[in-house]
């Protein structure tokens, strides 16, 4: 047995806090423990339950579920995590500034099996031809590095931009499933049913 780790990106702005509060809904409703690492509380709006202190702030959410801001090193806070709270999975929220693969060594450097990490991509389409403009070199690496894409606010974009992301996703990535979503509803059935099985699978 061994603590999964996930870790979501994406641009700022493309909806990360969002979909981590319904992951973590979805997988609390599965009897999946899972803890959660941010930079600031304040954005995932958590009642500020204190729990204990352990050099950064811990507080309990959906249904036993832990988040604590980070405010010492990420390898500490995951070795103080699964120490105490013995987690499923533990679910890490970089800034939207921080370069995907930047994370994902980091996390190989702590000595964690490649086996142990995933990354959900978050892709905003209704911006995807500023990202091609400005940002392609780090947009081509993400969708490259992601073990999942999640193609978000496809409420709020065109057709044609939601295929230009379906067809970025699977020339750059076309070994891992892509999934349109709109992270202010509860994910579907289908996708958190994904997500449940890549974390329990051992």
């Amino acid at each position: 047995m061994f603590t999964r780790i996930v870790f979501v990106s994406g641009f700022l702005g493309s909806g990360k806090t969002t979909f981590i509060v319904k992951l973590v809904e979805s997988l609390a409703q599965r009897n999946i423990k899972a803890a959660l690492i941010v930079n600031e509380a304040g954005e995932i709006g958590i009642d500020n339950q204190y729990m204990k202190q352990l050099g950064y702030n811990v507080w309990e959410i959906f249904g036993g579920c832990i988040c604590c801001t980070l405010s010492v090193s990420l390898e500490h806070t995951i070795q103080e995590l699964e120490k105490n709270y013995h987690p499923d999975v533990i679910i890490i929220e970089p800034s939207g500034a921080a370069n995907p693969e930047t994370v994902y060594n980091s996390l190989i450097s702590f000595g964690i099996e490649k086996e142990r990490i995933a990354n959900f991509f978050i892709l905003d389409p209704t911006r995807i031809e500023m990202f091609l403009e400005i940002l392609t070199p780090l947009l081509i690496s993400s969708l490259e590095l992601a073990d999942c894409v999640l193609i978000n606010k496809i409420d709020l974009a065109d057709g044609e931009s939601i295929e230009k992301c379906r067809e970025l996703a699977l020339t750059h990535g076309p070994h891992s499933p892509n999934f349109l979503i709109d992270a202010s509803q509860s994910l579907s059935g289908e996708l958190s049913g994904y997500i449940a099985d890549l974390i329990v699978k051992r």
